[in-house]
């Protein structure tokens, strides 16, 4: 029971690090700011490598990796699509769209660390991960509020 709860809780993982990568690049292609469009790819390759080392943790445990996205992060993508269509996005919209998507990473990197029957280097590993993405969604929040006072 231990080892199908730990692959579900790396499962719900890898489909968040999947939206992120996914997010960050389309976020990236749309930047008007080279040196935002360089932060949005960065986060968008860190994203991949977190992906792959949750994929390789599932696979360690006997599992098969999920290959899709999540449903509200393809629909959210969407949405996105359909407001560009409509007006150009500014890179303050895609901060700020892109400080939501942390805000959700980090609710579920939290979800995931509430798990209290999880080893302890998975633990580790997770929380070396969370660090990141917190670290990431207070950067963006910060360039939220420059991006802000320069409107």
């Amino acid at each position: 029971m231990l080892q199908e709860t730990t692959v579900n809780q790396l499962q719900y993982l890898l489909k968040t690090l999947r939206d992120g990568q996914k997010g960050f690049a389309d976020a990236a292609a749309h930047a008007t700011d080279p040196a935002l469009a360089d932060l949005l790819r960065r986060r968008s390759g860190q994203r991949a490598e977190f992906e792959e080392a949750v994929r390789q943790r599932i696979i360690d445990l006997g599992a098969q990796p999920f290959e899709h996205s999540t449903l509200g992060a393809a629909l959210h993508r969407a949405w996105l699509n359909v407001r560009d269509a409509v007006a150009g996005r500014g890179d303050y919209a895609l901060v700020s769209e892109c400080q939501r998507g942390e805000d959700i990473a980090v609710q579920k990197y939290t979800d995931v660390l509430s798990e209290m029957d999880m080893p302890a280097d998975l633990r580790a590993f997770i929380q070396h991960q969370f660090a990141a993405v917190k670290a990431s969604q207070q950067e963006l929040a910060d360039l939220k509020q420059k991006l802000k006072a320069q409107q």
